[in-house]
Parts: structure tokens; C-alpha cells; sequence
């Protein structure tokens, strides 16, 4: 095959497979670049070495065969080559079929050098796997720490729960020694009078009318009691309803309010006096048992913020909800120390926490976001009061997300 001298010089110089061959894949032609990365001679050529020889996989060369009948030519044909060395050249192979008066119909290729893109790109999949991986795995660090910390916060709430069941729970049982006490004496005077139907004076009636009035109170009191540990436990049954997380239905927030009031009066009852303002709002479209979540998390870190201040006196805890346009609006506002400006933009990220060591993860706020922001679509915020303290709001809309 004959080339034109100034053609040829040319494609001797250029940094790219340039050959010709038969369609049986004989050598014609191939250039000094090809030569050299393939270790192929000028004498090998003119013995009529064949271009299959060095294709890794044979299919490739039958694809390009194939688009050649087609269309008599071939484009961005991806093919792996072996060079001198016994390394993989990969390339992309442009192809046509030229008709020579000499050898009749034969094929010219070019091939660009992708070796190094196609490296670049395994190792920037494999970098992807590896950061998925990573991430994965965070993921699920990040998931098990935060069920530590629901774990931990239904822990210490199930302490203060047993403790306010347990002081209703106390006088009951003090009470029912009383009236077992009292119906021993009103069991001993029955059977006094049916010993003696025609009895005209009992003795010891002023006793009797004291026992007679006390066992009164020692009911009234009983009942008081067994009314709280039901609203106790009944509030504890809503808020830690299980279910799954991504489902959301009809929610009433200002009862989820309350209920968490009265599980998280421990938490409280000694630092706070608790002030509602709860506006007449429809029932919410969200996740309860998130939710409900959230309320926790949000009055625990109210108490605390107040109890750090060290103060002898109660500070005021106020909680507010309203409708607005479409959004539901809940916010409480402590008499704390208020939010340094510092890390006011931080106080939402996982694992931030102004506590001590051993005293929290500092997931309970990210939580709180993930919940409002992830799962519904909504905005948390915190600002400072002008008064001192600080005001945690959140809004989440009142369509399904």
C-alpha cells in the first residue's frame, strides 16, 4: 500500500495508532507510534503479521468487522490491545473501509490512547464505592448513636415516670392499710349489733364517726390518685406508640404536648413553672411518634438550659402553638442562658453539644432537625430573647410530604 509522503510523515509523527489491514486482519501499513507500543518491525509487517494477535479479547475485533459490513465504518469503538510489554492498551478504534486498487477493499484504523481516562475512571468508581461505603457506614453509626440516645432519653424518662406513679402509688397503699384497720373495727360493731339485734347504745360511736369520715377522704384520695397514674400512663402509651416512621397520619399536636408534659415532669417540676399558650390548630398530617420525639427532646433541653443557671429560684418554661397560612407553628421559649451567637449556627449539627463529656451525644437537636427538616419538610430555628433565653420553633406544613 502506498502512501503519500507528506500523509505519511505526518502520521509518523502523531501520538496514535494509525494501520491498515486486510479484512483477513494482515498488515499493510502501521506507524511508528504503533510500531513502537506494539513492538511490531517493519519486517514483521511485510511477513504479513495479523492485527488479531494483538487483541485481548477476539470479540472486539469481530464487533468491528461486523459494523464494517454494515456501514463501512466504525466510530468510538471501545478495544483493548496488548503492547510489547504484555500490558493492556486501551483505545478507541475509528474505522473505515477503503477501497485500494492494489488490494482491493481494506481497512483503515485509528486509535486514540484512553488508557489513562479509563484508569482515572475505575479509580474514581472505586473511589465512589469506597466513599458510599464510608458514608454507609456513618450512616448506620449515626442511626445505632441515635437510638442510644432515644434508648437513653426513654431510660431516664421511665425513672422519672416511676417516680411520679410511685408517690400516688405510696399513699394509696398507706390508705388501703388504713381501711383494712378501719373495716377490722366496722366488721367488729356489726357483729355486735347482730349478736344483739334490741342493742340501744354502742360505745365508742365518736371513733366510729371519725372512722366513718376518714375512710371518705381515704376514697376521695384513692381515687385522685388512680385518676393520675391512668393520665400518666395513658399520655406514656401515646408518646411512645411504636410505628413505622416514613407513615403519616391525622395528629393532634397540643394533646402530644401535654402527654409529654406529664411523662417529662421529672425533668421539670423543680426548675420550671410551665406556661401554654396552645392555639385552636387542626390536626396535623406528620409522623407522631417523630414528633413526639422532638416535643422531648426540645422541653428536656429547655429545663436544662435553665437548670445550668444554677438559680434558687424556678425559672419559665412557655410553649405556644399556632396556625399559620399553611403551616403549623410550635415554639418554646426558656428563661435560660440563651444561645451563644458563636455556635448558633452549629447547634443543629450531629454530635454538636455544649454538655459535658459523659453528659450527652449531641444528637438530640440534629435529631430534632432531621425530623422536621428530612422527614416533613418543614424549618427548626433558634433565637435569642431580648429578655435573656432562648426560643426554639419549628413549622411543618399542614399537607402530606
Amino acid at each position: 500500500m502506498d502512501l503519500d509522503i507528506e500523509f505519511k510523515k505526518l502520521i509518523d509523527n502523531c501520538s496514535f495508532i494509525f494501520y491498515a489491514t486486510t479484512f483477513e486482519g494482515q498488515f499493510l501499513y502501521l506507524n511508528n507510534f504503533g510500531k513502537e507500543l506494539l513492538g511490531i518491525t517493519e519486517k514483521e509487517i511485510k511477513n504479513g503479521i495479523n492485527v488479531a494477535n494483538y487483541y485481548v479479547s477476539p470479540e472486539d475485533r469481530e464487533d468491528l468487522l461486523q459494523q464494517l459490513e454494515l456501514k463501512n465504518i466504525s466510530d468510538n469503538l471501545e478495544i483493548r490491545l496488548l503492547d510489547k510489554n504484555g500490558k493492556i492498551f486501551t483505545g478507541h478504534e475509528h474505522s473505515l473501509v477503503y477501497p485500494d486498487e492494489a488490494e482491493g477493499d481494506i481497512i483503515l484504523s485509528l486509535v486514540n490512547d484512553i488508557s489513562e481516562f479509563v484508569s482515572l475512571n475505575l479509580n474514581s468508581a472505586k473511589l465512589n464505592l469506597e466513599l458510599a461505603d464510608a458514608n454507609q457506614k456513618l450512616k448506620d453509626a449515626y442511626n445505632t448513636m441515635a437510638q442510644q440516645e432515644k434508648m437513653a432519653a426513654i431510660g431516664e424518662l421511665a425513672a422519672g415516670v416511676a417516680h411520679e406513679i410511685n408517690n400516688p402509688l405510696g399513699f394509696i397503699k398507706s390508705n388501703t392499710r388504713s381501711m383494712t384497720k378501719y373495716l377490722k373495727m366496722l366488721t367488729s360493731v356489726f357483729k355486735e349489733i347482730l349478736k344483739n339485734p334490741d342493742l340501744e347504745k354502742i360505745e365508742n360511736t365518736g371513733e366510729m364517726d371519725f372512722v366513718l369520715s376518714d375512710l371518705k377522704d381515704i376514697l376521695k384520695e384513692n381515687e385522685d390518685g388512680l385518676n393520675r397514674i391512668a393520665v400518666i400512663t395513658e399520655s406514656l402509651k401515646r408518646v411512645a406508640r411504636m410505628g413505622d416512621e416514613n407513615v403519616k397520619s391525622d395528629f393532634d399536636l397540643n394533646q402530644a404536648i401535654m402527654d409529654t408534659l406529664n411523662i417529662a415532669k421529672s425533668q421539670y417540676k423543680y426548675i420550671a413553672e410551665i406556661k401554654l399558650d396552645l392555639g385552636e390548630i387542626p390536626l396535623v398530617p406528620c409522623n407522631g411518634n417523630s414528633i413526639n420525639q422532638v416535643l422531648l427532646n426540645l422541653i428536656v433541653n429547655a429545663s436544662h438550659a435553665i437548670e445550668s443557671l444554677e438559680s434558687k429560684e424556678k425559672g419559665e418554661i412557655l410553649i405556644e402553638t399556632s396556625l399559620q397560612n399553611s403551616l403549623i407553628k410550635f415554639s418554646i421559649t426558656d428563661s435560660g442562658p440563651g444561645v451563644d451567637p458563636a455556635i448558633k449556627n452549629k447547634i443543629f449539627d450531629p454530635f454538636f453539644t455544649t454538655k459535658e463529656v459523659g453528659k450527652g451525644t449531641g444528637l438530640g437537636l440534629s435529631l430534632c432537625y432531621d425530623i422536621i427538616v428530612q422527614k416533613h419538610q418543614g424549618r427548626i430555628w433558634v433565637e435569642n430573647c431580648d429578655k435573656g433565653g432562648a426560643q426554639f420553633t419549628f413549622t411543618i406544613p399542614m399537607y402530606k410530604v
